[in-house]
């Protein structure tokens, strides 16, 4: 379990800010409540519907599903040059989630065929057998460190497996991962892009003199604008691949069972009805939104009669989307049956997540495997759960029991 320090030393504002506008919000630093990271998002629905905060550099926050949903597709206005707060220039550009139309459309050409439904079908039964597996290993004991036990490994063994990287690689990328996502130091997050980069070089290198049948393979012989790919090129497309697929579904898998964890009726309708699972996902998605993404904005410009300026950073939080009362009635309440779970986990518009079906494929089919096994559990007696924000919302701890058999 790795927690960060805290930069909580604010900015002025610049001054075409109004003071009114103006609160005191670190993303780094929130208060789960009971637990629940989401429910402390949920307290800003009360509050404007964008603000400015000094902390991190300064930037601005949409609160507002409508406004969210606009940044992340109108491009015009809000550029992907910056997709994270603080900002830190580690040399590398990642593609495609930090290029706008149209250049963003070669990188996603090239990647997009690795993660289509079709080409996701081969790995349903290493999902399954990975699922089971994980949880054969620990279910005679009664109980589990979920985080350890279960979210840090299934999906980080599928997606190394994708890229043809060795899954004992895993417990060193993961704190790289981490620091990339979720630590407001600059020299850290710099720290971590150099060693994934010394990784990646030893790896890619090897591909190059060795082909294979990989994912890795398949992006060192990729074509931007007709040509072959750059080194550089190569390079941001797998960073952007690593920090994508090694981080947010270990987080979601951790939000939806310590979610089921507390709510024993939900257990029951997936224990029930396993065909209800799907369902479940789609709102388990909604409600623990994972990424708090930026954009910046392109010109200056009043946006909803707010006045920004060129290169201000604005933070999109998915969270924010998923619990917002004028786009979900009851937005806190987690319903399998809820119509309307139209979230923005994967993002919307040109940027919509390549990895949205293998995420959807883990979750699902782990959970099958888990209430065909353990229909009943609860969080560990006299223990308490640990989650935290940041660039992404993360469970780092999450105890687990169950009756053994």
């Amino acid at each position: 379990m790795t927690t960060h320090a805290k930069l909580t030393v604010p900015s002025s504002p610049p001054p075409h800010v109004a003071a009114g506008l103006v609160r005191d919000f670190d993303v780094f630093d929130m208060n789960a409540i009971d637990g629940d990271i989401h429910k402390t998002w949920h307290q800003f629905h009360d509050g404007p519907d964008i603000f400015y905060t000094p902390r991190n550099g300064g930037h601005w926050v949409f609160t507002r599903a409508e406004d969210i949903q606009e940044a992340y597709r109108n491009y015009d206005l809000f550029s992907s040059q910056i997709v994270s707060i603080p900002y830190v220039n580690t040399g590398f550009r990642f593609a495609p989630a930090e290029y706008d139309p149209p250049e963003l459309s070669d990188y996603r050409n090239a990647l997009a065929p690795a993660f289509s439904p079709k080409a996701l079908r081969n790995y349903e039964q290493i999902v399954s057998d990975l699922s089971a597996n994980l949880i054969e290993g620990f279910i005679a004991d009664g109980e589990c460190e979920f985080q350890e036990a279960v979210a840090q490994r299934l999906p980080i063994a599928v997606f190394l497996g994708m890229m043809g990287f060795p899954m004992e690689d895993a417990a060193m990328l993961l704190p790289l991962v981490e620091d990339q996502t979720r630590s407001p130091d600059p020299a850290r997050v710099q720290s971590s892009m150099d060693a994934m980069i010394a990784y990646l070089s030893e790896k890619l290198d090897d591909r190059r003199r060795t082909p294979r049948d990989d994912l890795a393979t398949k992006v060192i012989d990729s074509t931007i604008q007709g040509r072959p790919a750059t080194e550089q090129e190569v390079f941001s497309m797998c960073i952007n691949l690593m920090f994508a697929g090694l981080d947010t579904v270990v987080a979601e898998l951790g939000f939806s069972m310590r979610f089921l964890a507390t709510h024993p009726e939900h257990q029951r309708q997936l224990a029930d009805d396993p065909s209800l699972i799907p369902e479940a996902v789609e709102e388990l998605l909604r409600y623990h939104g994972v990424t708090n993404l930026a954009r910046m904005v392109r010109n200056d410009m009043q946006f909803k009669g707010i006045e920004m300026r060129a290169g201000d950073p604005v933070l999109l939080s998915t969270t924010l989307f998923g619990l917002d009362d004028r786009q979900f009635p009851d937005p806190m309440t987690i319903d399998f049956h809820r119509e309307n779970k139209a979230h923005m986990i994967f993002g919307s518009g040109p940027h919509r997540c390549l990895g949205s079906h293998l995420a959807r494929l883990e979750l699902r089919t782990f959970l099958e495997h888990w209430f065909a096994r353990i229909p009943e559990f609860q969080i560990k007696a006299g223990e308490k759960v640990i989650a935290e924000s940041g660039k992404n919302n993360a469970m780092l701890y999450l105890p687990l029991s169950w009756r053994r058999n």
